[in-house]
């Protein structure tokens, strides 16, 4: 007897919900897209604001663009996915892995980043201002112009980044390990 795995597909406003798809533009908010594989699609310039995407898998994606503001994403597998100048501002990315996305001047604005893991991520000029962080992996993550602004990065890992031209003012440091592999408790309540 063989086991059959077929993917369950929806149609939403025109675009066909599966890998590889090809849907610039769509306006997909508010959609329940929980589960879904959009692995190697290309959403950019979607709408996808208020989607929920939870644990779905949506790597190799191009997301450029897109508005994903106040998604949820917890626990997604957006590896490898390119989303320039997106719009990630009160996204739910909790325990989700953006590992060697690009995220260049994407606004990830009062985001919720806490468990996820961004190593040899791009957040070139992106904004993550209020951002919560709290035990975000960001080994060897490009900061460079990166507003971390009031970000939440108690017991965040941040080895191998440079944090030089990033812009730091309020960041929590509790229990952080910094890029030289030391600990910053000096936001540590006491």
């Amino acid at each position: 007897m063989f086991a059959s795995s077929v993917e369950a597909q929806q149609t939403v406003n025109g675009c066909l919900i599966k890998r590889k798809t090809n849907c610039q533009g769509v306006n997909l908010s508010g959609t329940d897209l929980t589960k879904s594989n959009l692995s190697g699609a290309d959403l950019s310039g979607a709408n996808l604001s208020g989607a929920n995407l939870s644990a779905d898998r949506i790597t190799e994606a191009n997301l450029i663009r897109a508005d994903l503001s106040g998604a949820n994403l917890s626990g997604t597998n957006l590896s490898e996915t390119y989303m320039t100048g997106a719009n990630l501002s009160h996204a739910n990315l909790a325990k989700a892995n953006l590992s060697q996305s690009s995220l260049p001047d994407a606004n990830l604005r009062e985001a919720n980043l806490a468990g996820a893991d961004c190593s040899l991520a791009n957040l070139k000029g992106a904004d993550l201002t209020g951002a919560n962080a709290k035990g975000a992996v960001f080994i060897m993550t490009l900061f460079a112009n990166t507003n971390l602004t009031r970000v939440d990065l108690t017991e965040a890992t941040l080895v191998g980044t440079d944090l030089r031209s990033t812009i730091l003012e309020g960041a929590i440091f509790c229990k952080t390990i910094m890029p030289d592999r030391s600990v910053n408790n000096s936001g540590c309540q006491k």
